[in-house]
């Protein structure tokens, strides 16, 4: 157990790497830092469970992850006649990354209260670290423009820290600012409060509108949960100023809340989807193998087959879903999410909402660094 202990303190300083180590291994397929040590950490666990005979807990969850896990498959072994050896083991290797992540509950499940709360204190470090890159970035490396090559948007005058993107940034900063929420209420000292200050501040910078929408209804149900009402009207009030004030600045079109561009982007990947579908209702087109269907429905472009970041999904996790695995895979996967509200913590009800919410204009469900910290959050008020 000290080592597992190890490799996940070893995880939590890997995830602040973000986007900015990957390792290509060609035709597509890149992996992080941060999923080798999940992986690592996942299946020494489960090599100890071995090892000991000893059982699985937490089997209210383990049975969704496992039925979504083999809808996952199955879609893909039935869809696989149109995919090529070497897309069909991408897509699987996805599919894996995702039960990996899934594993990291029941890892954390597992952990003693006391490395719990060492836990939290790691978080706050990681999450601290990455809003400090994030205004670095934001003041010194202001856009992405020298990147634009290797199939990242600009995003210029935006925070995007170390994911490389102000809207994956903003969800991640919402969900650091929630788990900050309870540790200022908590202790309430100075610290705290300009932590969480600054957190606040990276969410306004990325102008991302899907994290400032996470971030009112996230926020204000945690509020609610807390018996904190008061503080709603004063998260209104912070963010109205800040957009207020902003407003100066919206002729800049990447800044502009009110851009209608990206949101025809998003209703255009929307529509997509739905026909996708509409053509594959049952099982759909194999989990991950999304952006292989777009090329088949002549709905992707081929000159960006590798190298684009934007052009192969679905900008709403559901959809992806849905499309990839069809109905079965959909009710799967909310009858998991089903089960872990069952036993979710205010914290996570709260951040859970919020990703969902935020799910519904990017793909943040199935984000590596979204899914870790969800997972994770989830899994520390778990009795083991």
């Amino acid at each position: 157990m000290d080592l597992l202990k190890k490799i996940f303190i070893l995880v939590l300083f890997l995830f602040p790497l973000g986007e900015i180590v990957r390792i290509n291994l060609g035709k597509g397929l890149v992996i992080k830092p941060l999923d080798i040590g999940v992986a690592a950490l996942v299946l020494l666990w489960l090599l100890i469970k071995f090892i000991r005979k000893q059982k699985i807990n937490q089997t209210n969850i383990l049975l969704p992850i496992f039925m979504f896990a083999l809808i996952g498959l199955f879609s893909l072994i039935i869809n696989s006649s149109r995919l090529s050896i070497n897309e069909f083991f991408i897509s699987f290797s996805y599919l894996t990354r995702w039960v990996i992540y899934a594993g990291v509950f029941f890892v954390v499940s597992d952990f003693d209260k006391h490395f719990k709360k060492k836990i939290l204190s790691l978080l706050i470090f990681a999450g601290s670290l990455i809003v400090g890159l994030g205004y670095l970035q934001y003041f010194f490396y202001s856009n992405l423009r020298n990147l634009y090559y290797l199939g990242w948007d600009e995003h210029m005058h935006r925070m995007f820290s170390v994911f490389l993107d102000p809207n994956f940034a903003g969800a991640f900063f919402v969900l650091f600012f929630l788990f900050l929420i309870g540790v200022f209420l908590k202790n309430k000292n100075i610290s705290a409060g300009i932590l969480l200050m600054l957190t606040l501040g990276a969410v306004f910078l990325t102008f991302s509108r899907s994290a400032l929408i996470m971030l009112i209804i996230s926020s204000s149900l945690l509020f609610v949960l807390m018996h904190k009402k008061i503080w709603i009207a004063i998260l209104f009030g912070i963010t109205i100023l800040v957009i207020t004030m902003s407003s100066r600045y919206f002729s800049i079109e990447n800044i502009n809340l009110f851009r209608i561009v990206s949101s025809e982007a998003r209703l255009a990947t929307a529509k997509e989807a739905v026909r996708i579908i509409l053509s594959r209702p049952i099982f759909g087109v194999g989990f991950n193998s999304y952006r292989y269907a777009k090329l088949d429905y002549g709905l992707r472009n081929n000159k960006l087959y590798l190298i684009s970041h934007a052009d192969a999904g679905v900008d709403n996790s559901f959809l992806f879903v849905a499309a990839t695995t069809g109905i079965v895979g959909f009710i799967l996967y909310l009858f998991l999410w089903f089960r872990i509200f069952k036993i979710a913590s205010i914290l996570a009800i709260a951040s859970i909402a919020g990703i969902f919410i935020n799910s519904l204009f990017i793909n943040s469900l199935f984000y590596p660094f979204i899914m870790l910290w969800l997972w994770i959050i989830i899994a520390i008020k778990v009795n083991r």
